[in-house]
């Protein structure tokens, strides 16, 4: 990159990082214009357009920079979050898939492609998803409350209920949105428990009464 390019990458990041991002996408497009071969000045434009909610314009510029060198994680994983953003829930994860080919010890990734296959119903996946990231990260909370979610939404109760229990520990402020659902996983599980009681009763009494 020359000092000229440089220069000019440099004042779109210091209007991005003063939140004016309409005047950092202008510069930043007459930058890939005048270099359309500089991978920072697409991946830049798409974090912009990303940042200004214009994700679609986004996507196409994260592709330029893929089309430059496609093994690269961060375009990979925030083309990923614009795909999500736009409810693209499976091309969103083909996308974490591909970030996580480059570096699979990436705990946000895995969170994030669990998002997707919860989105997608796909329950299993997103579970295994979110086992990876936490044991990438031990006190990722959002993680937790993401596996404790899925575990609800499969009825696995008892999970559901002490991986939320671990989530609201790590960050208390998760304890608004798991107290929407943990009373019923507590009153579900209760049910089950008391079901399955009231069954071996049953049995009990009936092998009683054979001769």
């Amino acid at each position: 990159m020359s000092g000229n390019d440089n220069k000019k990458l440099q004042d779109a990041l210091d209007l991005l990082k003063e939140g004016l991002l309409d005047r950092a996408i202008e510069a930043l497009k007459q930058l890939v214009e005048e270099r359309p071969d500089l991978i920072e000045g697409w991946y830049n434009l798409g974090y912009a357009l990303a940042e200004a909610g214009k994700y679609e314009e986004a996507v196409k510029a994260y592709d330029e920079a893929l089309a430059i060198d496609n093994f690269i994680f961060e375009i990979w994983f925030n083309k990923g979050a614009a795909l999500y953003a736009m409810n693209d829930y499976e091309a969103a994860r083909e996308c974490y898939e591909e970030a996580l080919e480059i570096n699979p010890e990436d705990a946000e990734a895995w969170n994030n492609i669990g998002n997707c296959h919860s989105r997608l119903a796909d329950g299993e996946s997103a579970i295994e998803a979110y086992t990876r990231a936490v044991a990438l990260r031990p006190d990722y909370a959002e993680a937790f409350y993401n596996k404790a979610n899925a575990h609800f939404i499969e009825e696995d109760d008892e999970r559901a209920i002490a991986y939320a229990e671990l989530a609201v520990e790590l960050n208390p402020e998760l304890d608004k949105m798991v107290s929407q659902w943990i009373n019923v996983a507590r009153n579900r599980l209760a049910s089950k428990r008391e079901d399955a009681e009231y069954k071996r009763r049953q049995l009990d009494k009936s092998s009683s009464k054979e001769p």
